[in-house]
């Protein structure tokens, strides 16, 4: 049963993982065809090579490193990703901008704090609804006539903390177990 019930939730990881993927080519595809600056998407294709690493290799002796590892790079995606946006326009609304920065700077505190499982999760609501606003808060008076590739590369963060909050919550125990063993070990 146990078996089967870590074969579900890899399924789960890998499913949302794909979507972001697939979200990511997309946006991609769609940054390279209208002129838009793709420089921060390094980050994004860094983010799913450790994320596929981990799903390929990294499941099978659990680690929190690769997690810290890949809020870290989210987080720092998120923080750039905000610079491209008011490069390229100056008038988003100031509550993305907010929410989209204080959504890296807990996402990065959350990196540090990994152990804290109870009080990770308060964190991990607050940064949802923040990744929701900065991805879906109407841009005021921009006018594209690419909107929904537009708001779905808004939405890019989101998947990408989907599957690390995945990843996270699901195999909390394995990954404390891990590490206790790890320095029992040194």
């Amino acid at each position: 049963m146990e078996n089967r019930k870590t074969k579900l939730e890899g399924l789960l990881v890998a499913l949302v993982a794909i979507a972001g993927l697939v979200v990511s080519i997309i946006s991609f595809v769609q940054r390279i065809t209208h002129s838009v600056p793709f420089t921060t998407f390094i980050l994004v294709v860094l983010y799913y090579i450790f994320v596929f690493l981990y799903g390929v290799n990294g499941y099978k002796k659990p680690h929190g490193n690769m997690v810290r590892y890949l809020m870290l790079i989210l987080a720092f995606y998120i923080a750039s990703s905000v610079i491209v946006l008011f490069e390229r326009w100056d008038n988003i609304p100031s509550i993305i901008f907010a929410a989209s920065n204080f959504a890296a700077v807990l996402i990065a505190y959350m990196a540090g704090r990994l152990n804290k499982f109870k009080k990770n999760i308060v964190v991990a609501v607050i940064v949802t609804i923040l990744l929701l606003i900065k991805s879906f808060w109407p841009m005021g008076d921009v006018h594209l006539n690419f909107y929904p590739l537009f708001v779905l590369d808004r939405t890019m963060p989101l998947f990408m903390w989907a599957t690390v909050m995945l990843i996270y919550f699901i195999r909390y125990k394995e990954h404390k177990e891990a590490g206790i063993s790890a320095d029992s070990e040194d």
